[in-house]
Parts: C-alpha cells; sequence; structure tokens
C-alpha cells in the first residue's frame, strides 16, 4: 500500500473500513490505518461510518457524522443521506424520516419513489398522521403502488386520527389494483368518519358491507358506539342524526345505537329506539335482541327481557346462543330463578354448547341459595369439556354461606382438578 498512488491509498484504506465496520475493534485499527498513512476522510469513509452506525442503530451518532461533513467541506452523497433517513425511519420516527427527505430534496438521487414508500411506512406503522397525509399525496403523485398491508395500516391510522379523505383515497386505491374489499377495510373506512364527528356518514357507510358483499360483524361497527356512548347528550344527538337517515334505514346502524344505549345503561331510550323501528322502515334482527338482552341484564330487568324475547319469537327471529346465554344470565338475578334451568335445557335442545360463564354463573347462584344442583351444573360443566375456573375454585373454596352445598361441590371440583 506505501507504494500505491495516493488515491489508491485513500480507496483501499476505505474498503478496509468497509470491512472492519463489523468489529469496533477491526475498526479502530482501520481508523489508524488512515492516520498512518496520512489520508483524510473522504464521502466514502464518512459513509462507510454513517453505515456503520445504522448497522448498530446509532441513530443519534449517524446524524452527528451527517452533519459534521459539511462542516468539514464535505457534501454528503446519496447513500449517507438515505442511510440516515432509512435509520430513522426503521427506529420508529417517521417525522424525522420525512424532514431529513424535506431536507434533501435539492441532493439529486436521495428522493426515490423507494425512499417515500419508505417514509409513508414508517408513518403508518406509528400511526403518524402528519406523516402519513404528506407521504401519501407523494404516493399517489409517483403512482407508487403500497401493498394491501400497508393500505391497511394507513387506513387504521385514518380512523385514529379521524381523516375520511385519507381513507377514501385509501379505499379507492385498493379497488384501482381490483383488491378485494374485507372487513377491517370497511371497518377502518366507517371509524375514520366516526372519529371526525361525521355521524350520519359513519352510519351511511355501513351500507358498504352490502355493496362489497362483506360479512358485517359485531365490532365492525365498534367505532360509532364509542363516539356515541360518551353522554347522554351524544347519543341523544346520534338519534337526531339516525331518525333524519334516509329510509329504510341499514340495520345496524340502529344497532350500534342501541348498543351505545346499552353501554350508558340508559333501557329507556333503548327501547324508545327500539319501538321507532317501523318509522325507520326497518326490522330487527337477532342481534338487535341480544343487544337490548344484554342492556337488560345490566339492570336485571328479566321481565323486560322475556317480553323482548317473546317479540322475537314472534316475529319468527331464530335466537342465537348469545340469546339463550343471557336470558339464562338474567334468570339467575332474580328471586325465582327456575327458568334459567329450562333455558339451559333448551340450549342443549338447539344442539348448542352453553358458555362456560354460563355454568359458572349457575354455580355461583345455586350454591348462594344452598341448591344441592350446583354439583349437577358443575358436572353438566364437565360433560361440556370445561375445566373449573380459579375464580370459580376459589369462590366455593372461600362460600361459607350453605356449607353443606359447599362441601359437595368442592368434593366434585376437588376430583376433576386432581
Amino acid at each position: 500500500m506505501i507504494n500505491m498512488k495516493l488515491g489508491d491509498v485513500q480507496k483501499g484504506l476505505n474498503y478496509v473500513l468497509e470491512s472492519a465496520a463489523a468489529d469496533p475493534t477491526l475498526e479502530a485499527k482501520a481508523f489508524r490505518m488512515f492516520e498512518e498513512f496520512g489520508c483524510s476522510w473522504d464521502t466514502v469513509t464518512y459513509q462507510h461510518i454513517i453505515e456503520a452506525f445504522a448497522r448498530r442503530e446509532n441513530l443519534e451518532m449517524a446524524l452527528q457524522v451527517l452533519s459534521e461533513m459539511p462542516t468539514k467541506g464535505i457534501t454528503p452523497n446519496v447513500q449517507c443521506v438515505q442511510t440516515v433517513i432509512h435509520l430513522a425511519a426503521q427506529m420508529g420516527m417517521p417525522q424525522l424520516a420525512m424532514d431529513l427527505t424535506d431536507n434533501s430534496k435539492d441532493i439529486p438521487g436521495v428522493v426515490t419513489d423507494h425512499i417515500r414508500m419508505v417514509v409513508l411506512m414508517s408513518g403508518a406503522a406509528a400511526l403518524n398522521h402528519t406523516v402519513v397525509h404528506r407521504a401519501w399525496e407523494w404516493v399517489g403523485q409517483d403512482r407508487c403502488l403500497p401493498t394491501e398491508p400497508l393500505c391497511v395500516e394507513i387506513l387504521n391510522t385514518a380512523a385514529r386520527h379521524g381523516l375520511p379523505d385519507l381513507a377514501q383515497s385509501v379505499l379507492s386505491h385498493l379497488q384501482e389494483k381490483s383488491e378485494p374489499i374485507h372487513e377491517h377495510h370497511l371497518a377502518a373506512f366507517i371509524g375514520s368518519y366516526a372519529a371526525a364527528g361525521q355521524l350520519r356518514e359513519a352510519y351511511l357507510a355501513l351500507d358498504l358491507f352490502q355493496d362489497h358483499r362483506v360479512k358485517i360483524l359485531p365490532e365492525s361497527a365498534s367505532a360509532i358506539v364509542e363516539a356515541i356512548d360518551k353522554s347522554t347528550s351524544t347519543l341523544d344527538n346520534a338519534w337526531d342524526v339516525l331518525s333524519h337517515l334516509p329510509r329504510p334505514v341499514n340495520i345496524e346502524a340502529v344497532n350500534s345505537t342501541l348498543q351505545a344505549a346499552v353501554n350508558l345503561e340508559d333501557m329507556q331510550r333503548a327501547i324508545g329506539i327500539y319501538k321507532e323501528l317501523p318509522d325507520l322502515e326497518v326490522s330487527p334482527v337477532a342481534e338487535t335482541y341480544d343487544i337490548l338482552l344484554a342492556g337488560c341484564l345490566s339492570i336485571s330487568h328479566a321481565a323486560l327481557g322475556e317480553r323482548l324475547f317473546q317479540d322475537m319469537r314472534t316475529r319468527g327471529i331464530k335466537p342465537t346462543l348469545q340469546t339463550y346465554s343471557r336470558l339464562v344470565l338474567l334468570s339467575l338475578t332474580q328471586e325465582n330463578y327456575e327458568s334459567a334451568f329450562s333455558r339451559l335445557e333448551e340450549i342443549k335442545e338447539k344442539k348448542m354448547i352453553p358458555p362456560q360463564r354460563v355454568y359458572e354463573a349457575l354455580v355461583r347462584r345455586c350454591v348462594e341459595d344452598s341448591d344441592p344442583r350446583a354439583e349437577l351444573a358443575l358436572e353438566d360443566m364437565e360433560i361440556c369439556g370445561y375445566r373449573v375456573s380459579r375464580e370459580l375454585r376459589d369462590y366455593l373454596l372461600k362460600s361459607r354461606k350453605r356449607q353443606n352445598t359447599a362441601n359437595e361441590a368442592m368434593a366434585w371440583v376437588k376430583s376433576v382438578s386432581s
């Protein structure tokens, strides 16, 4: 290397530094070689130093080196800047990545489609709406093609921060790519309207599930519920919006409003909305009754629950497992809970398996009332494949209200738990 020309020595030392970057000890030796040969650092040297810091995920030092370069009279090359942008994005600092990108527009070759996509991905992963909104505009102008998983993250960002225009743009992009539209796309789209306070648009967007032949889930309209169940005032405002929607009103819009009323334990308003279904030109479905039964359960109003159940049967609506389960739990809130056992038998006659929570609630009530059927309920649990939960086991151990029943129950519990 001594016989090399200065330029060749510089190039050789840069190669040495690059190869030694993975080992701090070797890297230190490479730096000493620069001193021994009297070579100063050039752009490529700085590039390798920044790349070494990037491999160690040391963003602070990479930034420091990048900022020092102009003070040394050295202009950062494309690789230097892109490496730091990549590192900032990778380290979950999308705003910094975007700022670096903005500040590098005058350096030819730095701001590529790939860099824009990196910034967008980082912003979406962090749900940073400022970065996502700006980077999405970049991508749209350059006609880049974000993947479906990235679009989902962007939709989630739009839903979190109430950006329906962004959500609409992403949904349109997916349709242009002929991507199948799924529940999580539409739920986030609806969520963007709800978070923005545009309740009417959120209600109307529920029609998209039918338009795209996508099955709506109970949680699909959760963002609407969250926007409504803040107070009685927000619930009343929601009803005002709902009552002025074009007829027929989407039943999911009604159900989400009912759910909000139930969450507020305002059954008076919930039943009021239910009674207005004919005016809304919509018929209730099983989920409508399940929501209302949950409300009855929250206020222990078994008589109202029974009336709703009879109305459900009169309309020819098939009860769900949730329906029967809530009827059982509702019965257990009353002084006379015999109907809980008949409802439980109905569940089994329908070839359904009662949920564990129903059995455990029944056992607790039987133990409280010294009802020997607690042991039968425990045996039934075992037949259904359930193990006694720790909470129920602790309850039975601590119960002293009716010792004989508790002892019988615990003898069984110990036998199946051993």
